[in-house]
């Protein structure tokens, strides 16, 4: 689980995991709902690089979505519920519940009929995807929250000062969106928009560099001189199922190669987090981003680990890679869709377990940011901002939202 919380805490370590990968199928598949297969009358669901499409019209009757097809910039629009989004074939950009998001595979129109990619329809409608891989089938169960995700939102006031407080989730699922209005209404209200790391600031380029400053052997020792045969071997062995060189991670520091090995199915991407939702909402809004850490401060805190908390971070990710860990981020994004306060007061007290990872990853960063919030609240502005942090920094005993009541502001949970 460590893994798992590593990917909650740290934004900045979510989007260097994360990126979509398409699932493979080496067969025409099935799609089910509701314990029927959908019917395709013409065209049937085809695989072209391990993205499924399929014939949009019976896709959306079946799902009960509204469809808009405008035959001259061939786009099409879909609605249901609160919940849309729109696609035009050729094009690899789409828009799902106001996110602009990436497509692996456009949409293409075959004989007169137009192919979408299956799972993104299906989770910007508020479906779960599910791969069969034995029988070539794709399920699809209808999730989301009547009337948005409902997410942690706290509001703390002092001086004129107002500051939201908003606990995110940093790897997300297109079906979390929509918001709750009262979380859109706290950001359009903010003139400020503050994050633990400024996205818009940094690129993909930069952020390996740190991570090779930070996570890479430079005294000419490798990964095999600093961890167990037994471990050693085991990521061995999960290369060669994957076909890549044994050697791949040798350069490279336990805790970076923990965070590499894949544990979490291509639906969660960084891309699609509250945190990156709302920072592009405020680039096209021209809305100041202010930071309160950095890329480079929290990879060097994984970077401090002893090498005991580091090789048990990497045993749990290749222990993790058997059994999947798309069950625990279900359970993680379903707290966050419903707002469960007692599911994240649970999972920030597994953390403090282990004394050494609670402290670096919650309890100083809990203290600095918390001091920053004060500032924000104490200053003679008068102005309204919003803060986006990981949900797990909340609450608990050492949480940003325990220590601001502690200190006498006024916090209401809305």
């Amino acid at each position: 689980m460590k893994k798992i919380g590593a990917l909650f805490l740290s934004l900045i370590l979510a989007v260097s995991v994360f990126s979509g990968a398409a699932s493979a199928a080496a067969k025409p598949v099935s799609v089910w709902m509701d314990g029927a297969a959908v019917q395709f009358k013409q065209g049937v669901p085809m695989v072209e690089n391990g993205t499924t499409l399929v014939p949009v019209r019976p896709l959306l009757e079946k799902l009960g979505v509204a469809l808009n097809w405008d035959a001259k910039s061939q786009s099409v629009m879909g609605t249901k519920s609160g919940l849309s989004f729109a696609l035009q074939a050729g094009n690899r950009t789409a828009v799902v519940n106001g996110v602009v998001v990436s497509l692996d595979v456009p949409p293409r129109i075959i004989r007169g009929t137009t192919y979408v990619p299956l799972r993104f329809v299906a989770e910007a409608i508020g479906y779960k995807v599910t791969w069969d891989a034995k029988n070539n089938a794709v399920s699809l169960t209808p999730l989301g929250q009547p009337g948005g995700s409902t997410g942690f939102l706290w509001k703390a006031e002092k001086n004129g000062n107002t500051v939201y407080l908003l606990g995110s989730i940093h790897v997300a699922q297109a079906q979390m969106y929509p918001l709750r209005a009262q979380i859109e209404a706290a950001y359009k209200a903010s003139q400020y928009l503050g994050v633990e790391v400024d996205l818009t600031k940094t690129d993909d380029e930069s952020i390996e560099k740190l991570i090779a400053d930070k996570g890479m052997y430079k005294d000419g020792t490798t990964l095999k001189d600093h961890v167990s045969p037994e471990t050693y071997q085991a990521l061995v062995d999960i290369l060669k199922a994957n076909e890549m060189p044994t050697n791949t991670f040798d350069q490279y520091e336990p805790w970076v190669v923990a965070q590499s090995i894949p544990t979490a199915s291509e639906e969660y991407q960084a891309n699609l987090g509250i945190d990156a939702y709302f920072m592009g909402k405020a680039v096209s809004d021209n809305k100041l981003i202010v930071p309160l850490e950095s890329a480079e401060s929290q990879l060097a805190l994984f970077d401090r680990f002893s090498p005991t908390l580091q090789e048990e971070q990497l045993q749990e990710a290749i222990n993790a890679y058997s059994a999947s860990s798309s069950g625990e981020m279900d359970a993680l994004t379903r707290m966050w869709v419903t707002g469960d306060e007692d599911a994240l007061r649970a999972l920030v007290k597994a953390s403090a377990e282990d004394q050494e990872y609670y402290k670096a990853l919650v309890l100083d960063r809990n203290l600095t940011m918390s001091s920053k919030i004060e500032a924000y609240l104490n200053d003679d502005q008068n102005v309204t901002r919003m803060i986006i942090v990981g949900a797990l920094h909340m609450l608990g005993d050492d949480g940003i939202i325990t220590r601001l009541k502690n200190d006498g502001y006024t916090v209401t949970k809305l």
